[in-house]
């Protein structure tokens, strides 16, 4: 059960329909037009996974960002404890667990973290810890402004550009901080996924230029990486 109007109240939910033809627009402009002040719609032409982020946070509003992938899922209790635990701290990034699960539902594997509970944490003394290499795009949540500030934008027209959330707005992270719980269900296993291995397989040029505009971010803003950053 949701709790909609303590969760309503801190959510803001930004739909990008990136040029589906089932009934994604319809279903979504259904809650928009129940609820108009928490969720916006944006219809646009198909441009993969970069485009919807970018044009998403051009109407963010929220002090935090989250993604939602389309094949995913929330777990909603703890999302209102989740939205609610946020409204408490400051902090470049939020760490939280997060479930693979296949098409049932079921769980198959549960990703945590071996960070200090609720503690906010320098960066700088966190990322040499083993648990911080099994980050992904499912655990994190950054402060919008930092990504305003090094004026992020995501490649668009190819996909796994997802390494580039979880790279970029990295280097402007200072405070870290994580919540242990499940919040991000990641749904593994459906044919035609992007981490299909033969999909995979056929797309590895995409990943080398992911990986070429990674280190392309780190020479135009001159950062090098610390000792403790090469050894994580």
């Amino acid at each position: 059960v949701v709790e909609e109007k303590s969760v309503f109240e801190t959510l803001e939910v930004i739909v990008v329909i990136d040029g589906s033809k089932d009934r994604s627009s319809e279903i979504a402009h259904r809650y928009q037009n129940r609820y108009p002040d928490v969720f916006l719609v944006i219809d646009k032409e198909n441009g993969n996974y970069g485009s919807c982020v970018n044009r998403g946070l051009k109407e963010a509003h929220g002090e935090y960002v989250k993604i939602l992938d389309a094949d995913d899922y929330f777990d909603s209790l703890s999302l209102q404890k989740y939205l609610k635990y946020l409204s408490t701290i400051d902090a470049d990034l939020v760490v939280t667990d997060f479930l693979k699960v296949d098409e049932d539902g079921k769980a198959i594997a549960k990703i945590d973290f071996d960070f200090p509970k609720e503690t906010i944490l320098e960066i700088d003394d966190i990322c040499e810890r083993g648990s911080f290499s099994k980050l992904e795009m499912h655990a994190v949540t950054y402060k919008r402004q930092n990504l305003i500030d090094i004026h992020y934008v995501q490649t668009e027209g190819i996909s796994y550009t997802d390494q580039e959330w979880m790279f970029i707005p990295l280097t402007a992270v200072k405070k870290m901080v994580y919540f242990p719980a499940v919040v991000y269900c990641y749904l593994i296993g459906r044919e035609g996924q992007t981490m299909d291995p033969k999909i995979l397989a056929r797309s590895i040029g995409q990943n080398i230029i992911v990986v070429e505009n990674r280190l392309g971010e780190l020479k135009k803003r001159n950062i090098t990486l610390t000792s403790s950053m090469k050894n994580a």
